[in-house]
């Protein structure tokens, strides 16, 4: 097992066992040392505020530098903090990105864009008829879009 292999699973114990500020200091070091997956965990927790003040510049920063060392599951996150950021703009960039790889739940965070208008009725069924039929959806985003499809047709 790797150095960040070690890193990441005693940092993963950490976060479970709710010692949150020794996570954040093992994923920091693990993301130092170019781990992706301690990239994400660290960007979550800057995200939720879970161990360090919430930050979303720090979870933006982190997701991308996840996403340059190939992380594709990154691309939704950066979309979803910078939703929460307000800026949509780039939301939407990251969300179509996450889309392009195959990610249903992309296809459900772009069609809770599109819902501000009521002129945007078929993009957002497109969306969410895409996040149904995406095999890779949760139960709980599966529910959710089949839910808000009701409401659209």
């Amino acid at each position: 097992m790797s150095i960040e292999d070690e890193l990441f699973v005693e940092a993963d114990t950490a976060y479970e066992q709710g010692d949150l500020s020794r996570a954040f200091y093992l994923f920091s070091q693990g993301a130092r040392n170019g781990d992706v997956d301690s990239m994400s965990r660290l960007a979550s927790m800057y995200t939720c505020g879970e161990g360090v003040t919430c930050d979303y510049d720090k979870a933006i920063e982190w997701e991308l530098n996840a996403v340059n060392k190939g992380s594709t599951s990154a691309l939704l996150n950066i979309g979803i903090s910078y939703r929460i950021k307000g800026d949509i703009k780039k939301a939407k960039y990251w969300f179509e990105k996450s889309l392009s790889n195959e990610d249903g739940e992309a296809a459900l965070q772009l069609a809770k864009l599109y819902m501000v208008s009521d002129k945007e009725n078929d993009k957002i069924k497109k969306y969410l008829n895409i996040a149904i039929n995406n095999p890779n959806m949760t139960d709980d985003s599966l529910t959710e879009a089949k839910e808000l499809l009701i409401k659209y047709d």
